[in-house]
Formats: structure tokens, C-alpha cells, sequence
């Protein structure tokens, strides 16, 4: 795991601490509800191991009893609500990616340079994900660190290290 997503897992695990839903962390932090969710779930279970192993019952490891949350949402319609108001509508950062792919490709046609499938693809999706930045929500921190991820994992096969 990168430092940055330690650092806002550890944030987010503060905040469910705290009492925060994961509505509310989503609300206050640039994370998807789903990734709050997800990580107070393993919160709560890391709990329960300590608790059934010491054979404590009644309450949990992080001093409170939680109050239900709903699950992880599969609801496409609300998923693609939720994308929708964090990157703006599909159809704009489409369109945008697809400029962007389409300066790439003919550059490189017109220079004759053949990249590596993976150099191809991770300019494609540092395309898209540039998209999403510049049409949506610019401080939503997953497209940035999703960018260096995927140039990371380029440098990173340069130099030898496959993934």
C-alpha cells in the first residue's frame, strides 16, 4: 500500500473511530462511500477476532456498539449517480478522454513510435483520469493517485519490477 492510501485509510479509520458513518466520511473526505464502508467492515472484524479471542462480549473494541450501516451500495443506478457528481456526466469526460487519446495516437503514429501495450494503456487511463479531473471534482484523490499508479507501474516494469 502507497503512503498516501495509508495515510487516508488511517484518516478515515480516525473518523469511523470517531462515530462518523461512512456517509459522513464521504461527505467530508474525497473517498467513495463504498471505500468507507469497506473499511469500517474490516474495522468491526478486526474487533470481533480481538474480542472473541480474549472472550470479551457485549461491546466493541472501538468503544462503541455500531449502529447498523446499510451495505456496500450494488445499485448501478446509485453508483452511477454518485460517479456522476464526483467526475461530472460520462458523457463529458468521454469526450475529453477521447481527445486526449486521440492527441497521444496520432503523435505517435505521425513520430512513428510504437510504445509497449502497457505504456499504451497507462496513457489511456492517465487520459481518463485526467478527464475526470478536469470535469468533475479536481480534489477527489483516487484519480490522482490512481495517475501515478499507473505511470508507477510503467517505471516500475522498466526497471524490471513486473506487477
Amino acid at each position: 500500500m502507497s503512503m498516501r492510501k495509508k495515510v487516508i485509510a488511517e484518516n478515515v479509520i480516525k473518523l469511523l473511530k470517531k462515530g462518523y458513518s461512512p456517509k459522513e466520511i464521504t461527505e467530508r473526505m474525497a473517498v467513495s462511500y463504498n471505500y468507507a464502508w469497506k473499511l469500517k467492515k474490516d474495522l468491526e472484524a478486526a474487533a470481533q477476532e480481538v474480542l472473541t479471542a480474549t472472550g470479551v462480549m457485549g461491546t466493541t473494541a472501538m468503544g462503541y456498539v455500531p449502529k447498523p450501516e446499510p451495505e456496500a451500495d450494488t445499485n448501478v443506478d446509485a453508483i452511477l449517480n454518485e460517479r456522476a457528481n464526483t467526475y461530472g456526466s460520462f458523457e463529458s469526460v468521454a469526450q475529453i478522454a477521447q481527445e486526449f487519446k486521440a492527441l497521444i495516437h496520432t503523435t505517435l503514429t505521425g513520430n512513428t513510435k510504437v510504445l509497449d501495450a502497457d505504456q499504451v494503456e497507462a496513457l489511456d487511463m492517465i487520459s481518463s483520469k485526467i478527464a475526470r479531473i478536469i470535469n468533475g471534482n479536481p480534489n477527489q484523490i483516487d484519480s490522482w493517485i490512481d495517475i501515478a499508479g499507473y505511470a508507477t507501474l510503467v517505471a516500475d516494469r522498466l526497471q524490471g519490477k513486473i506487477r
